[in-house]
Order: C-alpha cells, then structure tokens, then sequence
C-alpha cells in the first residue's frame, strides 16, 4: 500500500477544543469582569485533578471538567448564573460525574501547584478559549466537549446525560468486540466509535481508528474511507504531484509503470482518476503508442462517474484518434455504436457528421447533422455546432443559399440565447466573405452587434467583428 498506516492522525487532524464547540459567546482572553468561583468546601466542584480521578474511579463515574475564567469572562459567569452553581445542577449532575474546575482567574491568585496543573491540562486536550466543557471518562478519554447554551439547568443537563448514555452505550460496543476478529470487530469498534464526534474519536481514540482502518484496508465495510478520510485524501494529494512530477521528468516508459502501479494501490476519486488517465495519455503520445492510448480511453469512458457529455467528448476524441491513425472505418464503428445506445447523443452525431463531410460524403453528412439538430432543442450550445457544421457541408456542396438559410433561421429565433445568435450571424458573415459579398457580410456582422443583450457582449462582439475585417483585409 502506498499509505502509510503508521503515520499519526494527530499530524492531519491535529484541532483545538476551540474549533470543536465552535459556539457562540466564548471568551478569548481579553475582556474583564468580576467573578465568584465555584470550589468550596463541600467540593461539589474539585480543583484538584488526581484527587478527582480517584473519585471518580471509586464511584464509577465520569469526569465533568470545566475550563473557566472566573473573574474576567462573562460568558462564564453566565454559565455559572444560569446552571454550575445552581443546587439543582449541583445534586443531580454529581450523581453521574466528578465535578472538576481549571480556573484560569486575572486578579485571583492560585496556588502554584493548582496553576501548574490546569495550564497541564488545558493543554492536554488543546483548550484555547473559555468556559469549555469536556467530558471524560475513567481513563481521561474524551467523549464530549461542549461550552455554554441557553436554556438553564434542565437543557444543560439533558445534554450531558445523553452524551454519557453514548459512552456507556461506546463502551458495550467496544466489550462485545472483545473475542471478535475481521470485518466483525471492525463493524463493532465503528458502532463505538460512531457514538461519538468523529473528531474526537479520530484524535483521541487512534488506536481502534487505525485498527479499523487496517482491517478494512479495501474499503470493502467503506469504513476505510470513513475513518481514515482526510489521511487518504492528503495522500492522495501527495502521491498526484509525484505523478505529475514524473511524469514531466521521467522517460514516458518509467512514468507509465509508476502511473499504473500507483492506480493498482491507491483509490483515487473520479475526478483524479480522470486527471491520471489524461496525463497517461499524453504519455502514450509521445510513445507514439497508439494501442496503449486506446486502453487509457477506454477506461476513460467506462467510469461511472462521467457525465454523458463527458462521455460522449472521450467517444470522439478516441474516434478522430482513430481517424487520424487510418482507421476510419473502426472510427466510425465506435460512433455508431455509441449512437445505438439511446437518445440524446449529440456531440456523436455531431462527430460522424464531421467524418463524413471530410470524405466529401455531404448527403450523409447532412443527414447526421439533422439527427442531430432534431434532438438538440433544449441544448442551444450543441445546437448551434450542429446547424453551423450543417451549414458548412451545405456550401461545400454548393448549396450555399440553402446554408445561409440555415444560419438565418437560427439567427432570428428569438428563443435561443442573443450570445449564439450574434455567433451564427459572424458565422454567416464568413461565408459571405468567402463567396464574395462584402456589403452582406457587413450587414450580417453589424445585425450581431445589434442582437447583443448587454453591453458586455456587444462590445465582446465588436471585437470579434474588427477581427473578422481585419482577417479579411478591412
């Protein structure tokens, strides 16, 4: 495998308690207030850590800890107002937790082994900004982290109590994994984990994240790709530059092998798939290895994930491949058979009519085109292709006046976008200009400026009609 499972989430997914609760109100240290604190002698609230970890061993109970800045952040003192001091919060919530406070005070002094140990904790789980809540169970692990919400004691309390029936209901599937191995302990370790913000598990639960991760190395459960995401997709990221750097550095020869041995270990997204497969092509180019530029398009056209349009676009840029490899006959094969499958194949009859107008064949050319143009109602951007190359294979087979007609047609319905009218109309100039009829070119070129919506475009279509008199010697 080209991912390294070895490597620690914590470089990819290293994020502050800050960024998890992300709620409204906290406090950056920067405003002052006053404060009352909520040690007192009963130690409903602890400050004391290690003191509190046993407690909470004792008692089997979860550690409730508050990061606060108690004489300086209002929205702290509000939490405390509203629910941590409250008697009703206090009896209820220390049935399930050991309370635990880390004050981080401005005028208040605190002892220096209390000071040393909160600034050790905050740290330990990355608290940037305050109040900040963060439950933890018997062994320090996070399961929760919260900060302050409206609602007073009863909303407060529901919350915590639910994030606590998580854990209890985190650690049942973590016992009934014990024994399991394979796919089975994955699905039970995923249904602990998935009890928790996938943040915190992927930060502090790396053990069993990477455990899944390994046993589902093909992404078979597709919990690979749930846990192991962002990872994946930085590498994936990493290994596309060393695909591109090689393949501008290496001999086309060692940039394919690498190329195909990277696509057999890595699952790359469609569209970088799509990306590899271009760049592979264009390897296969300078090879001047046409069979090999076959295979690469016909894996470009047989993924799922393409659009038709996008499908339809490889179909015929393989098909003039073909062509421009004298096998016009097998060129026009792959369009038919991309034709028999269904309405709606516009750029492929668009194609085939350009094939046989470079035979000199303009009734079948015509023919294809009109297919085309007979579907093509509801997509102006491919209609007006297909009535210009129409156009196209009508003077060339001198019919002209049927051509112009063609053009006109398209120019004076008011329904298709005025952009794509002033275009036809140019187009019309053009052929003008090429039978010699000056005055009517210029007449055509000055009716697109006047169709132009905005002053945008009529202005973007004074320069393409300068150009045009300009090519022509005006």
């Amino acid at each position: 495998m080209w991912f390294s499972e070895g490597s620690s989430k914590r470089s990819i997914l290293r994020i502050s308690v800050f960024a998890l609760v992300g709620l409204a109100g906290w406090c950056l240290p920067s405003l002052a207030a006053f404060g009352t604190g909520l040690v007192n002698d009963d130690q409903t609230w602890m400050d004391n850590a290690e003191q509190a970890i046993e407690k909470g061993r004792i008692e089997g109970k979860d550690l409730l800890l508050l990061f606060t800045g108690s004489d300086w952040c209002p929205p702290c003192q509000k939490l405390e107002a509203e629910v941590l001091g409250e008697k009703d919060f206090l009896e209820r919530a220390s049935k399930q937790f050991v309370l635990v406070m880390f004050d981080f005070p401005r005028e208040k002094e605190l002892l220096p082994r209390v000071q040393q140990q909160n600034q050790k904790w905050a740290m330990r789980y990355g608290v940037s900004g305050y109040p900040t809540i963060i439950l933890v169970d018997s062994q320090q692990r996070p399961f929760a982290i919260t900060g302050y919400q409206e609602g007073g004691v009863d909303t407060f309390l529901e919350r915590v109590s639910e994030e606590r029936r998580k854990r209890i209901r985190r650690d049942q599937f973590v016992k009934e994994a014990e024994g399991l191995q394979g796919a089975e302990r994955a699905v039970q370790l995923d249904r602990a984990l998935s009890e928790m913000d996938m943040q915190i598990a992927n930060l502090y639960y790396e053990p069993w994240v990477k455990e899944i991760v390994e046993i589902d190395r093909d992404d078979q459960l597709g919990l690979r790709s749930k846990w192991n995401a962002e990872a994946d997709a930085e590498m994936r990221k990493i290994v596309l530059t060393d695909i591109v750097t090689i393949s501008r550095l290496e001999k086309p020869d060692r940039a394919v092998a690498f190329i195909d041995e990277v696509l057999d270990a890595i699952p790359f997204t469609a569209g970088q798939r799509l990306q590899i497969y271009q760049i592979k092509l264009g390897l296969y180019r300078k090879l001047g290895d046409q069979k090999g530029m076959d295979s690469v398009l016909d894996l470009m056209i047989a993924m799922e994930e393409l659009t038709e349009e996008s499908r339809q676009r490889l179909i015929v840029k393989k098909a003039f491949a073909m062509v421009g490899t004298g096998r016009r006959v097998e060129a026009m094969k792959l369009l038919d058979e991309g034709l028999g499958e269904g309405p709606g194949k516009l750029y492929l009859w668009l194609a085939k009519g350009q094939l046989f107008d470079s035979e000199n064949n303009f009734s079948d050319a015509i023919e294809a085109f009109n297919n085309g143009i007979t579907q093509a109602a509801g997509d102006p951007d491919v209609l007006v292709e297909l009535i210009g190359a129409k156009a196209d294979s009508l003077v060339a087979s001198g019919d002209p006046l049927a051509g112009i007609q063609e053009l006109d047609n398209f120019a004076e319905n008011k329904q298709m976008p005025a952009d794509l009218r002033g275009v036809v109309l140019l187009h019309k100039a053009m052929i003008m200009r090429e039978t010699d009829r000056r005055r009517q070119a210029r007449l055509a070129e000055n009716r697109a400026i006047e169709v132009a919506e905005s002053q945008g475009q009529r202005a973007e279509m004074q320069k393409l009609v300068e150009r045009l008199r300009k090519k022509y010697g005006e």
